[in-house]
């Protein structure tokens, strides 16, 4: 009995091992399909996801008083989080976040849908958190709004660089790129299209450089910078429509343009970053 069930673990760690060879692109597809195929088996396997619906249906105890602890602190969270003086609440909202990313990290390699819920999970109440605090505080939001959105952009980076969540570490670099788009807003007003294009295109030739550059050198993050590079491409227009004032019709035709120019790039290199992206 003993040898069978190390056998069955050295079986689950083997099948771990070809499912991380899988996302690091270390084997072709149909090697890792083969792999997993030899080894898996599904009827003698135990199910690494505790909260399945298998473990569920099995009664176990000790994951419904899981789910209930779980419930009830939310709740509680919820009701007395204003009442808490702000030295617990900034403790309870840290212990909060680190339990989500914590898991969403601890689950990567487990199971991937868990560890990306429990990521959008904590990057949602990293905001939500914030933005309460805020307004239960009375704080200036023309100064702490900027602030949140520049701790959120830089957690959600690193995190998302970390764990290799490609929409956590687009969405922590997209949050940067609208703080830059206030500052400059703030600090040129009337800036020509002209002063827009030199603002935003070199950062777009930065994100598409970047991109290859970790192409070779990093695998799992080119195609969030060739995505920001691209989302960059448009930010001009995007600007001058929508975060400024008093710029001509002509403007929504340059987009336009501009929109048709970058599918023909994309669709010219194609071979170039579709290698980039599935890197």
């Amino acid at each position: 009995m003993r040898d069978q069930t190390l056998n069955l673990e050295k079986r689950e760690t083997i099948i771990k091992e070809i499912q991380y060879w899988r996302r690091s692109k270390l084997l072709p597809e149909q090697y890792c399909d083969f792999l997993t195929n030899l080894y898996n088996d599904e009827d003698k396997i135990k199910d690494s996801n505790p909260v399945s619906l298998q473990n569920l249906q099995q009664g176990s105890i000790k994951i419904w008083l899981f789910g209930f602890g779980i419930i009830s602190l939310i709740f509680m969270i919820s009701l007395y989080f204003s009442v808490f003086p702000w030295p617990l609440q900034i403790a309870t909202a840290l212990c909060v976040l680190v339990v989500c990313y914590g898991y969403s990290a601890i689950y990567r390699d487990r199971n991937q849908t868990i560890s990306l819920l429990l990521a959008g999970v904590g990057s949602v109440l990293t905001m939500g958190f914030g933005l309460w605090m805020i307004a239960l505080h009375g704080l200036d939001p023309d100064f702490w709004r900027p602030v949140l959105i520049a701790g959120c952009g830089l957690l959600w980076s690193v995190l998302g660089f970390t764990l290799r969540i490609g929409l956590l570490h687009y969405c922590g670099i997209a949050f940067w790129a609208l703080l830059y788009a206030g500052f400059s807003g703030q600090m040129r007003p009337e800036a020509s299209m002209l002063e827009l294009e030199l603002l935003w295109l070199p950062l777009c030739v930065l994100m598409v450089w970047l991109s290859w550059l970790l192409y070779h050198k990093v695998s799992g993050v080119s195609g969030v910078y060739l995505g920001v590079g691209v989302s960059l491409w448009l930010m001009p227009e995007v600007d001058a429509l929508w975060l400024r004032q008093g710029f001509p019709d002509w403007v929504s035709l340059l987009l336009i343009v501009k929109i048709a120019a970058g599918l023909a790039l994309l669709f010219i290199f194609r071979k170039k970053w579709i290698t980039w992206v599935a890197s």
